[in-house]
């Protein structure tokens, strides 16, 4: 894997706080990754915390450099990104995967990963990204969290997690090399193939009220179009709505 240089470490709190500390020292190289066997303290969307079982799940994250990007299309990251990881899942587990916007990966409507994005911005460039992924590759329970589910849980069978890891970063390096050859759109609409609900009724609840709506699809914002049964198409920032299901 020579476009990765793999950094493993047998715990630590997150591995996007330990990344970031990283950079802020200097010494962080376009391709990083520090996958953690353990991680204590890992961060989900929002600010939620990411709960893993030590050994049984894959928790790694990437430093990447995107010089070519704007603010304005950050969003293009997280379709590279969530399609790379999704791609290689289908490859790795002959089940049923979709994403379910902004960023989680779920095998009917148990929640099997996650990513999170965080980007460092200089300007209106984006300078560099630490992107965390979490899968759960083994675990057998997930007590308290009824959506939750497992890679095992789905297929009965255990995989090894540095296989995994690979297969992923595989993917990855296809999907990042595909923002210099393909455009937005043709990401998008891909991205938009696999989105969870996209054209079938759901409820959704934001600030205002709960109501029933059809999910569209993605603006070039990365924002989510709903459709009230009025007609009227609304675009939700990320955390300004949440699909009931």
């Amino acid at each position: 894997m020579s476009y990765f240089n793999i950094i493993k470490l047998d715990a630590t709190a997150s591995s996007n706080d330990w990344l970031k500390n990283k950079y802020l020292k200097g010494d962080c190289s376009d391709g990083d990754v520090v996958w953690v066997r353990n991680q204590t303290r890992g961060k989900g969307q929002r600010g939620n915390r990411w709960h893993t079982e030590p050994m049984k799940n894959l928790t790694f994250s990437l430093f990447k450099l995107f010089p070519e990007l704007t603010v304005e299309k950050a969003f293009i990251i997280n379709y590279v990104v969530t399609l790379g990881v999704t791609k290689a899942l289908l490859e790795i587990a002959n089940i049923d995967f979709m994403l379910k916007w902004p960023n989680d990966i779920l095998s009917g409507n148990n929640k099997i990963g996650g990513v999170l994005i965080e980007n460092i911005i200089k300007g209106n460039r984006i300078n560099g990204s630490i992107i965390g992924i979490g899968i759960n590759i083994n675990q057998a329970s997930f007590d308290g969290l009824p959506k939750a589910s497992s890679i095992f849980l789905k297929t009965g069978v255990e995989l090894k997690i540095g296989d995994v890891l690979n297969r992923i970063l595989t993917f990855l390096e296809i999907y990042i090399k595909r923002l210099s050859t393909d455009s937005s759109a043709s990401l998008k609409s891909e991205y938009e193939s696999m989105l969870f609900q996209k054209g079938k009724t759901s409820t959704f609840i934001d600030q205002k009220e709960k109501f029933q709506g059809v999910i569209k699809g993605i603006t070039d914002e990365g924002l989510l179009s709903i459709q009230k049964p009025s007609g009227q198409v609304l675009n939700y920032p990320h955390g300004g709505v949440e699909i009931i299901f």
